[in-house]
This record gives C-alpha cells, sequence and structure tokens, in this order.
C-alpha cells in the first residue's frame, strides 16, 4: 500500500515557475484551463508510482520529483527524474517501431510496438531497501482512455499500449472493456471470498475447541450479545451459506437446547464471530450494488457475482457489460478500481467523461463509501466534482 506525500516538477507545460504542491491524504482535485498540464501531471505521478519512462517521453516536463510514502516499510521515498534533451533522429533510430498481431474476439489485429532502450530512468533515494528502486507500488491509474486501456492479461500483448491509437472497430472496444472490468471484478472478488474463507476457517477450529474441549472455550468465553431469537438467526444465515439450513430444525427446540447448553453457546458465539468477520469482507461488494442500483437506469438489472458482473434487460435477457452507455462504463471502472485500490492511490483523469451532472455531484461521495482508505487524486473541468470538497483540496495549476 502506497500514496503519494508531495512533488515537484520543473517546467510542466511551460510554465515558468516549478509546480510544488503538498498532498492531501484523502482528496485531491486538480482543475486549470485546457493545456494547463492536468494530464501531464497524472501521467507523471502515476509514472513514478508505477516506476516506468514510456509514457513520458512526449510529457513537456524537464524534470521531476515525487515524494511517495510506502505503508510495507513505513518510510518516505523520493523518486526523481530528468528529461535529457534528445535528437529526434536519434531516438527514432534508438527506438525502432515492429508490427504484432493479436487476436481480439476472433478478429487478428495488428499493432506497434515500440523497442529499444529507454533513455530516462527513475532515481530513487533512500537506496535500501534494495527493492525499492525497482518497485511498481500498488495504485489504479485511469487515463481518459481508460476504457479501452488496462493492466488486465487480455489480450497479453497490448498490456501497456494505448490502445486509443490503434485501429479498432467500436465492437472490439466495447468487448476489450467488458472483458477488462471482468477480470478487475475477478480480482476484488478473489480477494473478498479469500477473506470470508480465512473467517470461516478460524471459526471452524473455534467450534472445535468449542465441542472438543468445553473447559478451554468457557474459559475464554465473553458475555454474548446474542439472544436466544437473534442466536437461531446467526445459526440459520451461517447453514444456509454452508447448504445445511435443514439441520438446524425448528426455532422452539434449538432455544430451548440455546438456553441450557454451555458449548452450544459457545458454538454460536464463534459462529457469530465468523458471521461479523464475513459481513466484513461483503460490505464494499454489497455497497457498490447498492450504489449501481440505486444510480443506473431503471431499464436493466446488474448483479453483482462471485464470478462475474451480471448485465440483464427487465424481460431477463442478458445482454452483458459491452451494452452499457457510455457513462455507465465510465461510473463502473471507476467504482470497480476504487474497490481494488485499498489504502493506495486512485489517480483519475477527467472521471466525469459521459456523466450525468448528478452522478458528478455523487461521485466523490460514492468512491467514498467504497473505500474510505484510498487516496483520491483527480484532474477535472468539472465543478460538480468539486461542489462538495473543501478548497483545501482543491489545487488549481
Amino acid at each position: 500500500m502506497s500514496h503519494i506525500i508531495s512533488f515537484k516538477i520543473m517546467d510542466l507545460a511551460g510554465r515558468k515557475k516549478p509546480l510544488e504542491i503538498v498532498l492531501n491524504r484523502d482528496t485531491n482535485i486538480f482543475f486549470g484551463l485546457n493545456g494547463s498540464g492536468k494530464t501531464s501531471l497524472l501521467k507523471i505521478l502515476h509514472a513514478a508510482m508505477a516506476n516506468e519512462t514510456h509514457l513520458l517521453d512526449a510529457v513537456p516536463f524537464t524534470a521531476a520529483e515525487v515524494k511517495i510514502y510506502s505503508l510495507n516499510w513505513d518510510k518516505v521515498f523520493t523518486r526523481s527524474i530528468e528529461k535529457k534533451e534528445r535528437v529526434r533522429k536519434r531516438r527514432i533510430k534508438r527506438r525502432g517501431v515492429t508490427h504484432r498481431e493479436i487476436k481480439i474476439e476472433n478478429e487478428i489485429v495488428l499493432i506497434d510496438e515500440q523497442i529499444g532502450e529507454e533513455e530516462m530512468k527513475w532515481s530513487c533515494t533512500p537506496a535500501t531497501p534494495k527493492e525499492a528502486s525497482s518497485t511498481r507500488w500498488a495504485h489504479q491509474y485511469l487515463p481518459t482512455s481508460r476504457l479501452h486501456v488496462t493492466e488486465t492479461p487480455f489480450p497479453p500483448d497490448i498490456e501497456h499500449y494505448n490502445l486509443g491509437y490503434q485501429s479498432f472497430t467500436e465492437e472490439q472496444l466495447d468487448s476489450f472493456f467488458a472483458r477488462s472490468v471482468e477480470y478487475l471484478w475477478s480480482r476484488y472478488s478473489a480477494q473478498v471470498l479469500g477473506a470470508v474463507r480465512t473467517a470461516q476457517e478460524q471459526g471452524l477450529a473455534s467450534i472445535l475447541r468449542a465441542v472438543l474441549s468445553p473447559q478451554s472455550a468457557s474459559s475464554r468465553r465473553k458475555s454474548s450479545k446474542l439472544t436466544t431469537a437473534n442466536a437461531y438467526e446467526r445459526v440459520q444465515s451461517f447453514l444456509e451459506r454452508q447448504g445445511s439450513a435443514s439441520i438446524l430444525g425448528t426455532r422452539e427446540a434449538f432455544e430451548k437446547r440455546y438456553i441450557n447448553d454451555p458449548t452450544l453457546q459457545d458454538v454460536v458465539q464463534d459462529i457469530d464471530s465468523v458471521e461479523d468477520k464475513i459481513k466484513e469482507a461483503m460490505s464494499s461488494r454489497d455497497t457498490v450494488q447498492e450504489l449501481i442500483t440505486r444510480m443506473f437506469t431503471a431499464n436493466k438489472e446488474i448483479r453483482f457475482t462471485d464470478e462475474s458482473i451480471q448485465v440483464n434487460s427487465l424481460s431477463g435477457e442478458d445482454i452483458g457489460l459491452a451494452s452499457l452507455s457510455s457513462g455507465e462504463k465510465h461510473l463502473l471502472r471507476i467504482l470497480v478500481s476504487s474497490l481494488l485500490v485499498g489504502e493506495s492511490a486512485l489517480i483519475v483523469d477527467e472521471p466525469e467523461i459521459s456523466m450525468h451532472i448528478d452522478w458528478q455531484k455523487d461521485l466523490i461521495n460514492s468512491v467514498r463509501a467504497l473505500n474510505a482508505e484510498a487516496q483520491l487524486i483527480f484532474a477535472t473541468h468539472s465543478p460538480e466534482i468539486m461542489s462538495d470538497v473543501s478548497d483545501d483540496k482543491i489545487f488549481r495549476i
């Protein structure tokens, strides 16, 4: 986990003075006229976090310094880069172009791929731990072309290339968006299911301890907040998730036994703890389902499952993610990324693209509802995006 502390950039978009800003841990909004350097700024911040330079060839600046806090090492690292003057002919000779064929939805597409050594390189201080100099710090970066640029492995040959400059059909781009979001959702879902499995395994160990060693369980017993009625409901919910609800029996029989059986009380208390952990693990997933249900139009239904994101018409027909409107796609992409980013930085260029004004006004709060710990770094032209953001979190460049 990581976030950006501050940065200093020389000659950004031709400005005479260095652009030097200390960022907030929570929310940072950059706004300014077209050509003021917002997109260039975000590219530099992303490149520093990713320890990459290929994005910076066409970015107007001469030098940059970005301070990044790493939670893993509990330390601030400074990445610096200087953009040297280069002769165009020499650069063309050094960095050739090759062509590669890739397959998307049974169609062959030709893309250009640059080859050759990168002439710029980020330096990192302090030098220890040594791994920090080559680390790609966790974050999410969504450029304006975010619907068609991703870090997903599909297709693997174009992981680091901007598809906006390739000759793809609209149908191919829609298909790529759908597969990309599906992949991101599967990553997030795997994290959630992993937390659920861990809670279940820990709960099973505690339940076995209560059954096999009642005295040990009793010694650690806490005063229970459960009544006999909600104890039954807790166990019923737990067993339904396991597909074994039929073994519970009647409420009356359970409550009678629960009152008189200390071992059962210990087991139910452990089950209650497991259910609380599962609820916590699932909370963001439940929240994104509620947000999408509330914000999207009423002519389609979107459901988030363990394996996929399903889009159906009101008649029940599976119409797929590719059928979403442009604004719906942008919103979904941002929300899913906010789930994945954890406590790290979410960097988004023009988050308002294709979104209705009401969605723009609600965007920051929606992202925060899903992830209160992320560092948000947005560049925008939209007053609505900034409407509920305090002045100290807004930077004009």
